[in-house]
């Protein structure tokens, strides 16, 4: 069945829609949430974006899909998070400000120990604004298109596209910035794509609650 046939089934009362639809997204959003707040925070606002999901019917615009509302919704609760995170800070601004340093370290040490390409592509990741992050992580782990990412973000899907080049060169900057060596930044730069996903798979099988 169709994420929006369940979807309308879930708003009409069928709570089994409703529980099908969480287990074919949730890992997902989990993963979205990951290496920027803890692991009981991401579950938390995993269920989170469900529980706003379920109570917005007729927020739903069917020109979008589900998954791509989800994941719009999903933006806003991390924002939101930490906006109410910060200690002294006016306010929190996703397309410049990035996330608690410490916070990396502590998943890079967790999980990519003995993987240079990849605990230095996630330092260079997370040293980014916000959306870069995401707009990254959106394209490269979920395969999502521009126009896709346009719902997500709120922009035109030209603005998306320019978007999307821009956090691609910021990347490869901040790799370059943060190796150790030339052959380290080689290496990363030139399997950037590989090693994307091999940051994804290896904190799904860790992580991802079962």
């Amino acid at each position: 069945m169709r994420d929006d046939e369940l979807l309308n089934r879930w708003w009409q009362g069928n709570g089994e829609s409703g529980q099908t639809l969480v287990k074919r997204h949730y890992d997902s959003l989990f993963m979205f949430f990951w290496g920027k707040v803890d692991e009981q925070t991401s579950a938390d606002l995993a269920q989170d974006t469900f529980e706003t999901l379920c109570e917005g019917q007729g927020k739903f615009r069917a020109d979008s899909s589900v998954r791509t509302y989800l994941f719009g919704i999903a933006r806003w609760k991390l924002i939101d998070h930490l906006r109410k995170s910060r200690k002294r800070r006016a306010r929190f601004d996703p397309l410049r400000d990035g996330i608690d340093a410490d916070l990396v370290e502590q998943s890079i040490s967790s999980f990519f120990a003995q993987r240079q390409q990849q605990a230095l592509l996630v330092r260079g990741l997370r040293s980014l604004p916000l959306d870069d992050q995401l707009v990254l992580e959106l394209k490269d782990y979920e395969a999502l298109s521009a126009k896709e990412m346009a719902a997500i973000f709120e922009v035109p899907a030209g603005t998306m596209a320019g978007r999307i080049s821009r956090a691609r060169g910021r990347l490869r900057l901040a790799v370059q910035e943060l190796a150790t060596s030339t052959q380290l930044t080689d290496e990363t730069l030139e399997s950037l794509d590989s090693f994307f996903r091999g940051v994804r798979d290896a904190a799904r099988d860790v992580c991802v609650p079962s």
